[in-house]
């Protein structure tokens, strides 16, 4: 997809020789194939990012306001869920939701009804959180961050308090890094 940039609008054509190129160097990059088979944040986090703009390019060619309203669920749904798996997605959550909710208030398409029902779009991508203090309790969260099994550990673990300690793995007992690591 190539994006042309026009005083007042972005316009989506189709693929072109760029888009190809683009495309074709990322699915034979080494370093692409090298960390497909590492289960880390940061992949789902990039997926993420790239629906986000998806639904934000979708958002600003949609025709009519039923798919605005359509695309702007789904969003706010993929936001929540995001959110979920990398709180560095805020970034772009804070850029993304105002100029929509801007662009939405201009185009008289924002009730409050409509605002609610994002807000629990939102909510419902944010589901996931349920089963940390559950799988916490039940001791099935091994190496998890702290215990969610109380409303200071999952709202610790919630904030990442913890994020760039050596605290990172769950134990009853003070562990070293050093036994952590074995």
């Amino acid at each position: 997809m190539q994006f042309h940039l026009h005083a007042d609008s972005i316009m989506l054509t189709g693929p072109g020789p760029g888009a190809v190129l683009a495309g074709g160097l990322f699915a034979v990059s080494r370093l692409s194939w090298q960390w497909s088979m590492v289960a880390e944040v940061f992949t789902l986090n990039n997926l993420f990012v790239g629906l986000l703009f998806f639904l934000m390019a979708s958002f600003h060619c949609a025709e009519n306001s039923r798919q605005r309203r359509k695309i702007t669920h789904w969003g706010a749904f993929c936001c929540g869920l995001g959110l979920c798996n990398q709180h560095t997605l805020v970034l772009y959550v804070l850029v993304i939701v105002p100029w929509v909710l801007s662009r939405l208030h201009a185009l008289k398409e924002l009730p409050f009804l409509g605002l609610v029902s994002l807000g629990f779009c939102f909510i419902a991508g944010f589901l996931p959180y349920i089963y940390l203090p559950i799988s916490s309790y039940l001791s099935t969260a091994r190496w998890s961050w702290g215990d969610q099994t109380t409303l200071s550990g999952f709202l610790t673990h919630l904030l990442r308090a913890e994020y760039g300690t050596f605290s990172l793995a769950k134990a009853e007992t003070s562990v070293s890094l050093n036994r952590m690591l074995q």
